[in-house]
């Protein structure tokens, strides 16, 4: 990899740029989120996305659920250990839980200061970094009440869950709305060590497309909070133009992330992403915020990446994203699952080999665990996912193929 030259000017030069190659799966809202009232819940056709306008997804494998936790009060995120613990933490209280074999729960101590929780913001993504077993670091993404600001920390785990510990900031400065609308916020770690953040907008609509602001973006990071060696110029900015990125998640035996994002009212796309590059989201008029624009607006901005499949009218609403891995899965193994906020479902989508389409879809849990915020994959092709519902009514489940 390499780093890409600076200067706004990349908005013309992004096709030119040889870098990790990235997936983006865009879906809507009017308020941005699938929090308040969003995203619609079927695609249509478009040149590479096989649904028909206002119909949903074929019905998918047969799976098996359980509850590994309830009580919650949208558990953003979740993780996984490698001795078993499950980890999740509640956005608005910014209460961590660690959940042992047998579902024996225990609260994990850290340090957030005041946590912002209005509209969509206060703890969000969360993940462990890929030496876990030795370094026992943590990564997670906030709202600091305190600092005005979205951010992401770096932790140490205690051995026994207790607490995370020794905080440090990598990333300061995301914005952070008033009202708390588009703050992301995901984390990937990459196999080498490096982090992607996908970040909102902040309802700011000169954002997505200033390359001096870290909102609209998905940067990629080391575990030190420096640029990587992909990003534009000595920015940790990979890819610039986005929305409010809600996934993450690397393909098994690829170099192609996929990453999940609300858009407005309607397309929702799936791209493929190169370093450096925009996708074409421009919000800003005067400096006002004004939805009413397209996702990806070639017209202002010609080099922006054009969607590779895109949702029409009515939208997706998509939360976290995994793929399947695991021959369990059937004809499904290696599709990305996709869970749904308003929609209420895991839609699976199978990608072409480059990244570049989707080739079918189908639906698992429609309607039965009501919204689905987050998905984790499991050794043994399980998956963790956790529900959004609010009021104490939210769980983590798992899920695996049935048997048989």
């Amino acid at each position: 990899m390499h780093r890409t030259e600076s200067p706004r000017t990349l908005a013309r030069l992004a096709a030119l740029v040889a870098a990790t190659m990235v997936v983006s799966l865009t879906a809507c809202s009017t308020t941005g989120d699938g929090d308040g009232v969003d995203a619609g819940d079927a695609a249509s056709s478009s040149p590479a996305g096989p649904q028909a306008s206002g119909r949903p997804p074929a019905p998918g494998p047969a799976v098996e659920v359980e509850t590994v936790a309830d009580g919650l009060t949208i558990p953003w995120d979740v993780v996984r250990d490698p001795d078993g613990v499950i980890v999740t933490g509640e956005r608005g209280s910014g209460t961590l839980y660690a959940i042992r074999e047998g579902g024996e729960r225990s609260t994990v101590e850290a340090d957030f200061g005041e946590v912002y929780d209005r509209g969509e913001s206060g703890l969000m993504g969360m993940a462990l970094a890929e030496d876990f077993v030795t370094s026992r670091e943590v990564y997670t993404c906030h709202s600091s009440a305190e600092e005005r600001d979205n951010r992401v920390t770096a932790w140490t785990a205690t051995e026994d869950w207790s607490a995370l510990e020794s905080p440090r900031v990598l990333v300061d400065g995301i914005l952070l709305s008033d009202r708390g609308l588009h703050s992301g916020c995901r984390i990937l770690v990459h196999p080498d060590g490096t982090l992607y953040v996908g970040t909102g907008d902040a309802f700011t609509g000169p954002a997505p497309q200033d390359l001096g602001v870290l909102s609209g973006k998905i940067l990629h990071i080391t575990r030190d909070g420096e640029p990587a060696d992909d990003t534009i110029g000595d920015s940790p900015v990979l890819t610039y133009g986005h929305r409010n990125v809600q996934g993450l998640a690397l393909r098994p035996d690829s170099d192609q992330i996929v990453a999940a994002e609300h858009g407005p009212d309607v397309d929702d796309e799936v791209n493929l992403v190169l370093a450096g590059s925009n996708y074409g989201w421009d919000p800003n008029a005067g400096g006002r915020y004004d939805q009413d624009v397209p996702m990806t607006d070639t017209r202002d901005f010609p080099d922006a990446v054009e969607a590779a499949w895109r949702s029409g009218d009515p939208t997706l609403a998509p939360g976290g994203i995994a793929f399947l891995d695991d021959p369990a899965w059937g004809e499904w193994d290696g599709a990305l699952a996709v869970a749904m906020l308003k929609t209420s479902q895991i839609v699976l989508m199978a990608l072409s080999e480059d990244g570049t389409s989707v080739t079918a879809t189908a639906t698992i849990l429609r309607d039965e665990y009501g919204r689905l915020r987050s998905i984790t994959p499991e050794p043994g092709g399980t998956l963790l996912v956790t529900t959004s519902n609010g009021g104490g009514e939210d769980m983590v489940l798992r899920v695996r193929p049935a048997a048989g």
